[in-house]
């Protein structure tokens, strides 16, 4: 392994010297084949003048948002592909027909589509990685045998539990490889991008250089670029190193050294603190924000940078909040071992409370500096926002007179997880929080307030036993159940009403194919006290909030590309 590592290093640079010494001997041409040692010290003139710390930025920030938008969905995709034969059915036409054709060829198309600004390259990068992602995602899910799915319906696993159980782990390597395949090919495709709209970036670097036949700065900017894809190489190798520990260790020789190697210790601090934040909730958050930036794009204003970073500092808050009510709840004794749904990264130890609270900390330390940015680029009503979220998601259960302790959780989870979350995104695109933007995010809040009723329906006992006053226990085992009907109908009655009356678009009407579900949900409510069946239907109303929530984005999307079409 020793040898290996240093052929490693030694090959590259047996390969420099050989260049250099064929140049100066004019073997080379050098106004073709400049010398490394001119290139090198071209290479320290423009990281003096800041030149090229300043196009890697640009270029690397063109490749990291648009591999994060096209890869978080290719695998959701390429995940349904695998499990589902109807997704299968439905989807995989389109993308066999759509992976051959050369995207550099499309770029003339998202040009006429976007125009040549940050959306266009971003777009570009997206077309790129998706559809690589997703064929390798499906393969992945595909060749899991099928009789791990079999065994795990055999102990009564879900199809939630399939997926997150059987699907997802057995297709990690081959997702991997994907992921890794596609961002190398995000950088590729991002450098030629730059060529052709050359506005900044390693691209647009080299393009200026051949422009006036500086050839030092062309090799210069050429190395920065195959260090990136040398250095996204190793990252993958290490990413898969951690998470897929079992790929390493099948090709080891030694397999008693298999059977006693210790869990990673990134893997395991990625395992723990993912479940500790408990992301399974984060479409709470995702779905509001990416509804206010759909109305945005469907009034006409839309920046997917903005975008981006709306997005995730809102899911930083919300992994924030989350940790801080584990850690009160926790603290004050509301949460105990025994308890149905508590954190349990500390309910097994995993994690202790301080830990716990230092997490709560840098996730809103985090997200704050993302929202102090976006209060630069867009005024001070972000800043409002932004305090008022923050002092909610902390004394949600913090302090004597916590939120959720006194009957006002269900109020401050409509207020900053409905209407908060969607007018601050749409403030972000647009600088404006008009009526109608207020109203379409009512029904978004009904239903996040509904996912937290059903869970405090579920502890109604437990909270009243432990002094945590809730509007279920406040109202009583009854009155809760129609306050729960009020909040999973309400939803759906509002909807219809502001397209009646022309504030949405008749597509907007796509969340009433779940209306069964959420019938189905009240009628479930209404016929168990039993927490344990109570737990299966908050679980339902988390799904039945996506599933309202990303079927009226779907219908503004449809509403906008009809638009564009006629």
């Amino acid at each position: 392994m020793a040898r290996e590592r240093w052929l490693t290093l030694v090959s590259p640079l047996v390969l420099l010297a050989l260049w250099e010494a064929l140049a100066r001997a004019s073997v080379l041409d050098p106004r073709f084949f400049s010398m490394p040692s001119e290139i090198f010290a071209r290479l320290i003139v423009l990281l003096q003048d800041g030149t090229l710390l300043a196009n890697t930025a640009i270029t690397l920030r063109r490749v990291a948002v648009g591999f994060v938008l096209a890869t978080v969905p290719a695998i959701l995709l390429g995940v349904a592909m695998g499990v589902s034969g109807v997704a299968r059915a439905l989807f995989t036409p389109l993308v066999a027909a759509i992976y051959p054709v050369p995207k550099i060829a499309l770029v003339p198309m998202v040009v006429l589509l976007l125009g040549i600004g940050e959306p266009a390259k971003y777009a570009i990068v997206v077309i790129s990685v998706f559809f690589l992602v997703a064929l390798n995602t499906v393969a992945g899910v595909r060749n899991v045998d099928p009789r791990y799915f079999d065994i795990a319906r055999n102990n009564g696993a879900s199809k939630w539990d399939l997926i997150w159980t059987v699907a997802l782990p057995g297709a990690l390597p081959s997702i991997l490889t994907g992921v890794s395949l596609g961002l190398g090919f995000a950088l590729t495709v991002i450098v030629g991008t730059e060529l052709l709209l050359p506005q900044g970036g390693l691209g647009a670097m080299i393009w200026a250089a051949y422009q006036v036949y500086d050839i030092p700065t062309i090799f210069a900017a050429l190395i920065v670029v195959a260090l990136l894809g040398f250095a996204a190489n190793w990252l993958m190798g290490e990413v898969e190193r951690q998470l897929v520990p079992w790929q390493a260790n099948v090709r080891s020789l030694d397999r008693s050294n298999v059977r006693t190697k210790a869990e990673p210790r990134i893997r395991r601090f990625v395992r723990v603190w993912w479940m500790a934040t408990r992301p399974f909730s984060f479409t709470a958050s995702v779905v509001p924000v990416t509804l206010g930036a759909v109305l945005a794009a469907y009034d006409g204003y839309f920046d997917l940078w903005l975008f981006a970073l709306t997005l995730i500092g809102s899911v930083l808050i919300h992994a924030g909040t989350n940790l801080a009510n584990d850690y009160y709840d926790w603290k004050k004794g509301a949460d105990t071992p025994e308890s149905l749904g508590p954190n349990r990264a500390l309910q097994e130890g995993m994690l202790t409370p301080q830990q716990v609270f230092i997490g709560a900390l840098v996730c809103f330390g985090v997200g704050s500096l993302i929202g102090l940015y976006l209060v630069a680029a867009r005024g001070v009503f972000i800043l409002m926002l932004g305090i008022l979220s923050v002092l909610a998601g902390w004394f949600y259960t913090a302090g004597p007179k916590a939120f959720a302790y006194i009957g006002l959780g269900e109020i401050v989870v409509f207020i900053f997880m409905g209407p908060v979350m969607v007018i601050g995104s749409y403030y972000v695109q647009v600088q404006a929080a008009p009526l109608h933007v207020v109203l379409l995010s009512l029904p978004i809040g009904f239903l996040v307030a509904a996912i937290l009723h059903a869970n405090n329906m579920r502890d109604l006992e437990g909270d009243l036993a432990k002094n945590k006053r809730t509007l279920a226990n406040i109202l009583g085992r009854q009155a809760s159940k129609w306050e729960y009907l009020v909040l999973v109908v309400g939803s759906f009655v509002v909807l219809i009403a502001l397209v009646l009356i022309g504030y949405a678009p008749l597509l907007a009407l796509l969340p009433l194919l779940v209306l069964p579900t959420g019938i189905s949900l009240v009628q479930r409510a209404f016929a168990t006290d039993e927490p344990r069946k109570l737990n299966r239907v908050l679980r339902a109303t988390a799904s039945l909030h996506g599933w309202f929530g990303w079927l009226m984005i779907l219908g503004f999307v449809g509403a906008i590309v009809g638009r564009l079409v006629y």
